[in-house]
């Protein structure tokens, strides 16, 4: 049995990134020390990117085929 990733689970993860920058950043703060937390940041937003255009990919899908 497959998984496919949908929307949401893309969501989930970029929920998840952000936390771990936020964890991140109280740990540098905690430490008084630079904190280096793009990466992370990037992450979450490639996440949410993916999310996003597979809702406007499924929306036109059933666009197209409440049309027919």
């Amino acid at each position: 049995m497959s998984y496919r990733c949908g929307p949401a689970d893309w969501i989930d993860l970029a929920v998840g990134r952000l936390e771990d920058a936020k964890r991140s950043l109280r740990e540098c703060d905690r430490l008084r020390q630079g904190c280096d937390i793009c990466e992370e940041l990037r992450q979450a937003r490639r996440c949410l990117n993916k999310a996003l255009i597979m809702v406007a990919e499924e929306r036109e899908i059933v666009k197209e085929w409440s049309e027919k």
